[in-house]
């Protein structure tokens, strides 16, 4: 299947018998075809969030502010709960700043994620959000923060705002303009995902694509890059008030086979 018009009938067959709010955008990035549903509807980001923080740690990097080689020192005040390795293992761990970020993608790791707010700040980030016209986006809390959670404060973001995030990886801009090394890294880092359950689930296995995912309780995300000869391909598919989560599982994984099949 390459006709785009028909892999769009068939998402919005999808959508249609979907349990669950969802946004969702489906974009070749080569050919400019463009399927978008509530792209604009706001949704809790949970660790969708962390690509807006890769994408400020890329700028900054680009900006010889910090280097990927630069190392931080775990703490064992620095451990929190939730996804993640490093709040299991010893502390006085001496780690870089290309750990931090890998493990913040690849395993939604919390600690490696709330060391580089901390490396960043949180003000930093929202602006570079904000520059880039992110109108849906907000960092307002750190990984695992209830107590930030019951002041009112929360991370959220759009389909559109997430699109945004994975152009801004592929394409060189006025607010970001990053190097091809840096880019290069950035995608190989979406490529070693180990989250697998969602998007690629059905997908061919030996199907190219980077990307990060994203959960809480009634809340299912995946978005990414699905690099094809049909054209690099921006998958964002976000879902909330799910009764199951099973459902948001299940509606990620019949999205990623329809686009596969495009592509293939």
């Amino acid at each position: 299947m390459n006709d785009f018009h028909e892999m769009v009938d068939k998402i919005k067959e999808e959508i249609d018998k979907f349990k669950g709010i969802c946004g969702v955008i489906i974009k070749n990035e080569n050919t400019g075809e463009l399927l978008q549903y509530n792209e604009k509807l706001v949704f809790p980001s949970a660790s969708i969030i962390k690509l807006s923080i890769l994408l400020e740690l890329f700028k900054r990097i680009e900006n010889g502010e910090f280097s990927l080689e630069d190392r931080v020192m775990l703490k064992d005040s620095d451990k929190v709960g939730g996804f993640g390795v490093l709040k299991e293992l010893d502390c006085n761990l001496n780690l870089t700043i290309k750990d931090l970020a890998t493990l913040m993608i690849i395993l939604s790791d919390n600690v490696a994620t709330n060391k580089l707010i901390d490396i960043l700040g949180m003000d930093s980030i929202n602006n570079t959000v904000k520059e880039l016209g992110m109108k849906d986006t907000v960092l307002g809390r750190k990984m695992m923060d209830e107590e930030a959670k019951k002041r009112g404060l929360d991370n959220y973001t759009s389909a559109k705002d997430t699109l945004t995030i994975f152009e801004a990886y592929l394409n060189p801009s006025k607010i970001v303009e990053l190097c091809p090394k840096n880019r290069d890294t950035i995608i190989d880092i979406l490529k070693k995902q180990q989250c697998n359950n969602k998007l690629p689930f059905l997908m061919p296995k030996d199907i190219a694509f980077g990307h990060k995912t994203g959960d809480l309780p009634g809340v299912e995300h995946d978005a990414g890059i699905l690099f094809s000869k049909t054209g690099n391909i921006i998958i964002v598919v976000l879902t909330k008030d799910l009764e199951d989560n099973a459902y948001g599982v299940q509606f990620n994984n019949n999205i990623g086979k329809i686009v596969a099949e495009y592509c293939c």
